[in-house]
């Protein structure tokens, strides 16, 4: 009787790993190798008649080779999983991360945590169909891990926030250790058509995107990383609007490694085309009572400090109805508040760029509530004291 259970459950696990093909991708993490057809994406309504698109029917033309940099990086690499060709590889479940780029505000709370940035945009006219940049990559301290992340990105956007149709497209690195349990730099996607209240989601966490490569891991680590006063290394990021089927293609590195697609039947406003991109970073900051964060964003240096010390983007471009990338001559830069920067620059070998950054609040004087607030704080008991006596 004993061996009859024994070799039933010998049995039951040898199906379960024939229905589940799990592997370790080369950073370590769980993935499994799921049908491409199988993907979580075709559980959307909206894609219930979509055919999946092999590659994309074109890629944007380069009007110029870009000129070799002036200062030494190199390319990192996102991790990647041997799924047999016909599958895609997904990471194990991840935890649930408020990445909403505007906050909401709670019925159940008077304290909402803030979303600061520093970026740079371009808004149309023209319209826009798409982006290319190459984006430093760091590894920034994040000081609340349940509720505060460090995002570098681009995103895409159409639509308005207040009337629940802002539709976005959204790529970059971050650490978020409330999404993936842990501290590491991991490359991820995100998308949202109705202003981050119901749809959209992280990497393949929520069906909308179709994923086509059989190896890149969404929300896989990205090594090597930057080291201050050291090596710089780097990742570039394209995103384009396919002028046949609608669907917005992403790719990664200096050979165009196809990721995937967000098909456009997902979106409304961003269906057509995007009047806007924004390049930069964004942290979140949860803390009260006066005190900011030290949540690092970037390198957690300056822009200042320049080079090897300060994180960038570089080489900015959007594509342009004729499917073709465009240099951005004119970024509007934006940071809300003092503790992070921007400072755009242009050169021949970089074309438009800019450092960003900071170390949030001064280390110095983190955990202390600020002067007038202390005063504020003895006032009021003192006035309580008087009223009691």
């Amino acid at each position: 009787m004993i061996r009859v259970i024994h070799l039933a459950l010998l049995l039951l696990i040898a199906t379960t790993a024939q229905s589940h093909n799990y592997i370790l991708a080369s950073d370590g993490d769980t993935v499994e190798c799921v049908d491409r057809n199988k993907q979580l994406a075709f559980k959307n309504y909206l894609l219930r008649n979509h055919k999946i698109q092999e590659t994309p029917s074109d890629y944007p033309i380069m009007k110029k080779v870009q000129k070799k940099s002036i200062w030494s990086t190199s390319e990192a690499q996102i991790s990647t999983a041997k799924c047999e060709i016909g599958t895609v590889p997904i990471r194990q479940k991840e935890a649930i991360s408020n990445h909403q780029r505007t906050p909401k505000t709670s019925t159940n709370s008077t304290f909402t945590p803030q979303h600061e940035y520093a970026e740079a945009s371009v808004h149309a006219p023209p319209k826009l169909y798409g982006t290319r940049a190459t984006i430093n990559l760091w590894n920034p301290l994040v000081e609340d891990s349940a509720a505060e992340l460090s995002i570098s990105q681009i995103w895409l956007s159409s639509g308005d926030y207040d009337t629940h149709d802002l539709n976005t497209i959204e790529v970059g690195w971050q650490v978020c250790p409330g999404l993936y349990n842990d501290s590491k730099t991991r490359f991820f996607i995100y998308w949202t058509s109705d202003g981050y209240n119901i749809t959209g989601g992280y990497n393949l966490e929520e069906p909308g995107f179709i994923q086509i490569s059989n190896n890149i891991v969404l929300g896989g680590s990205i090594t090597p990383i930057s080291s201050f006063g050291g090596s710089q290394y780097e990742m570039t990021i394209l995103v384009w609007k396919d002028r046949k089927s609608g669907n917005w293609w992403l790719s990664v590195g200096t050979n165009n490694t196809i990721i995937g697609y967000w098909p456009r039947e997902i979106f409304t406003s961003l269906a057509d085309h995007a009047v806007a991109v924004d390049w930069g970073g964004e942290i979140v900051n949860s803390q009260r009572f006066g005190r900011h964060t030290k949540t690092e964003m970037g390198s957690g240096h300056s822009p200042e400090e320049g080079f090897g010390k300060a994180s960038y983007f570089r080489n900015i471009e959007t594509v342009d109805c004729y499917n073709t990338f465009q240099s951005s001559q004119v970024i509007h830069p934006h940071a809300e508040i003092t503790n992070y920067n921007i400072s755009v620059f242009r050169t021949d070998d970089w074309g438009t760029s800019f450092f960003y950054g900071g170390s949030g609040s001064s280390h110095t004087h983190s955990g202390v509530a600020p002067l007038s607030l202390s005063f504020s704080l003895i006032y009021l008991i003192f006035s309580i004291f008087f009223i009691i006596i």
